[in-house]
């Protein structure tokens, strides 16, 4: 039984003469095996089992080339929409700060329309002292501190009636002083925020 297995059991691995027939497959030399006979075509075969890993490496290599121009196309789209959403909200932020603003520019206009009554009233009647005193230094600040926001008073009164900047109450005779087509007489100032309107004048027109 000792026999029989020691008949079949396999010849020790000879790493040296692999390697020979290793080298002479590469270069193509034929080489003798066990039994005496050679053969020639291992080459050809070592050959074959390398260019087809070649040709492995090279899909791989061009699928991890794709795959990374695909992960820099998706993170240029990803930044350009980030910039966008960035434009959007900034511009949107922009126009509510200014929109703001206008409104509480506005309502600052009611009093100084109380403020510019006040003072022709004063000086029509020839009032002075403290008291008028008083007043036009108050109006004054308030245009003051209007004209540091942006705000600032358009003047109106003999100035041809332009619908963007004016709003018609009331008509009075053309003269001498008011052709007609211009402005005869203001009842509420008009202001400018820059170069947009932030509130028209009320105006009375000349009539011919």
């Amino acid at each position: 039984m000792a026999d029989s297995d020691s008949d079949n059991a396999e010849p020790p691995f000879d790493a040296v003469k692999a390697a020979a027939e290793f080298a002479a497959a590469m270069a193509g030399n034929p080489t003798e095996d066990a039994d005496g006979e050679t053969s020639g075509d291992g080459g050809d075969n070592y050959t074959a089992i390398l260019e087809e890993e070649i040709d492995n490496l090279k899909k791989m290599l061009a699928d991890k080339e794709a795959a990374l121009a695909a992960a820099h196309a998706k993170a240029a789209a990803a930044n350009a929409e980030v910039a966008q959403v960035r434009a959007r909200l900034e511009r949107s932020a922009a126009e509510t700060i200014e929109h703001k603003r206008k409104s509480v520019l506005a309502s600052f206009l009611d009093v100084a329309d109380a403020l510019d009554r006040a003072v022709a009233e004063i000086d029509g009647a020839g009032v002075s002292g403290a008291l008028a005193q008083g007043v036009h230094a108050v109006r004054s600040e308030l245009q003051n501190v209007l004209g540091r926001h942006g705000a600032k008073h358009r003047p109106a009164m003999g100035e041809a009636f332009d619908p963007e900047h004016h709003e018609a109450i009331a008509t009075a005779p053309a003269s001498t002083e008011t052709p007609a087509g211009t402005i005869a007489a203001v009842v509420s100032e008009g202001y400018v925020l820059g170069e947009a309107t932030l509130r028209v004048a009320r105006v009375i027109v000349a009539k011919g």
